[in-house]
């Protein structure tokens, strides 16, 4: 009886969460920072982000702030400078972080934006991206800071930006092989 209550109450929050108007949007760190949480059982951060492209008509601000939750140290997607975030609104009608969930962005190329799918096992509907290269020396030092463990520069940059995309020039910078635009990449799950 213990297991069916278990079930359906995940069931429940599970259909809530699917029922919920998701608002996506390309968007520039400004600043993420952890604050004090309402509770003890999770993390929150206050984020700052400008609005570089939105998806949906109700994002009207150029910048948003909206907080996050979770039970792990900070949030992964404040590694990338750009990122496609999902939000949903709460109760009181503010933008909050739905799960943490997000895309990493990478380029803008010829008005278009560019990111990958870590998840992508295929990459046939990427696009070859030619001569492009980032310095991510900053990401991998904000990537220590998000794991907050001695890693090994190597695992990060393995970790963040998968061989499927990117190929390794030196230490601090990439190259990259494939991309697919923000529209593509665009998923409200």
């Amino acid at each position: 009886m213990k297991k069916l209550i278990i079930i359906l109450l995940i069931s429940i929050v599970n259909f809530i969460y699917s029922q919920t108007k998701i608002y996506a949007f390309v968007g520039k760190k400004i600043s993420v920072e952890r604050v004090k949480a309402d509770d003890s059982f999770n993390l929150k951060y206050r984020n700052v982000y400008k609005v570089e492209q939105a998806f949906d008509e109700e994002i009207k601000t150029d910048t948003l702030v909206f907080n996050s939750y979770t039970h792990m140290n900070q949030i992964q997607y404040s590694v990338y400078d750009y990122a496609i975030i999902y939000l949903v609104k709460n109760e009181k009608d503010e933008f909050i972080h739905r799960r943490t969930y997000y895309t990493p962005i990478i380029l803008k190329q010829n008005g278009k934006w560019y990111g990958f799918d870590s998840s992508d096992e295929n990459i046939d509907e990427y696009e070859i991206i030619h001569d492009e290269y980032l310095n991510i020396r900053k990401n991998l030092a904000v990537g220590k800071k998000v794991l907050n463990e001695k890693i090994k520069n190597k695992w990060l940059v393995k970790s963040f930006y998968p061989d499927r995309f990117f190929i390794q020039i030196n230490r601090n910078k990439l190259e990259i092989k494939y991309l697919k635009t923000a529209e593509k990449l665009l998923k409200f799950n």
